[in-house]
C-alpha cells in the first residue's frame, strides 16, 4: 500500500476541487470515459453544503492513460477482503492516473472539451409575507395577530407554518464548449 498516495488522495479529497469535479460528474454524461479537470470554481460561502458552487469552469480530456489497480489479494488478510481499504487505494490510484494523464495531454497541447456550471442558491421564502406560509390553515394565521402570547396550544403545530428562510441550491446553466479546431 502506497502511503504517501493515500494521505496526498485524503487531502485532496477534502478540497473544493474535489468536491467541483463531483459536481461536474453529476451533471454532465458527457463526463463518462474522461477525466475532468476543474480550472476555475468559487463555492457559495454562505451554503453548508460542499457541492455548492458559483461556478465551475474547466474541459473533460479523454481518458488515455488506464489506472493499474492492485489485486484484491494485496487487501484481502486470513480469509478477509478488507473492501474499505481497496477502495479507497483504487479512488487514489484513480485520481493520481487522471493528473497524469491531464498534464500529460495539457503538454501535448491537446484541447479539452470545455465546460461551464453555474449554480444559483437563494431563498425560497423571500418574498413571502406574513409570519406564516400561505398554506397555513387559517386558525395558525391568526396566531400571528399577538405573536407575543405563546399559551396557545395551536403554537406546537403552529412552529411548522413559520415562514423561515429555505435556502435552495440549483444548477442554473451548464454548457458545452465545443474545442477549435
Amino acid at each position: 500500500m502506497d502511503e504517501k498516495l493515500l494521505k496526498r488522495y485524503r487531502e485532496y479529497a477534502r478540497t473544493d476541487e474535489a468536491f467541483a469535479v463531483l459536481l461536474v460528474k453529476k451533471h454532465f454524461t458527457e463526463a463518462k470515459g474522461h477525466w475532468v479537470d476543474a480550472v476555475s470554481y468559487r463555492r457559495y460561502e454562505t451554503s453548508r453544503d460542499s457541492m455548492h458552487f458559483r461556478f465551475v469552469l474547466g474541459g473533460f480530456f479523454k481518458r488515455k492513460i488506464q489506472p493499474k489497480y492492485p489485486p484484491r489479494s494485496a487487501y484481502t488478510n486470513k480469509g478477509r477482503f478488507d473492501e474499505h481499504a481497496y477502495y479507497i487505494m483504487a479512488r487514489a490510484i484513480t485520481w493520481a492516473t487522471a493528473h497524469t494523464d491531464i498534464e500529460e495531454q495539457k503538454a501535448e497541447k491537446i484541447a479539452p472539451l470545455q465546460f461551464e456550471i453555474k449554480g444559483i442558491y437563494y431563498d425560497k421564502n423571500k418574498d413571502s409575507t406574513g409570519y406564516f406560509k400561505d398554506d397555513a390553515p387559517p386558525e395558525i394565521k391568526a396566531l400571528a395577530n399577538n405573536l407575543y402570547d405563546r399559551t396557545n396550544p395551536l403554537w406546537d403545530r403552529a412552529e411548522q407554518y413559520i415562514n423561515a428562510p429555505e435556502f435552495i441550491y440549483e444548477v442554473s446553466e451548464k454548457l458545452i464548449i465545443p474545442a477549435k479546431s
